[in-house]
């Protein structure tokens, strides 16, 4: 079995703390959380693709395990 990446965990932790935020932040001080979504939302999809070149470009291969060998 493949070791999986923590990136995407991370990615989404992050998203949904910045939109906790802009919602937060519309209780606080009445700022429109829907207007600042509508306007920023490239704002995730350019963080989402640079973890992914980030974890491209930082992925080290993992040798398989040698398992014991069937002599037949």
């Amino acid at each position: 079995m493949a070791p999986r990446s923590r990136t995407g965990v991370l990615t989404a932790g992050l998203i949904l703390i910045a939109i906790g935020l802009i919602f937060m932040l519309n209780n606080f001080y009445g700022m429109s959380a829907w207007r600042v979504i509508a306007r920023y939302w490239p704002v995730i999809l350019i963080i989402v693709g640079v973890k992914k070149l980030y974890g491209y470009f930082t992925w080290q291969e993992i040798p398989p395990v040698p398992g014991p060998s069937v002599k037949e």
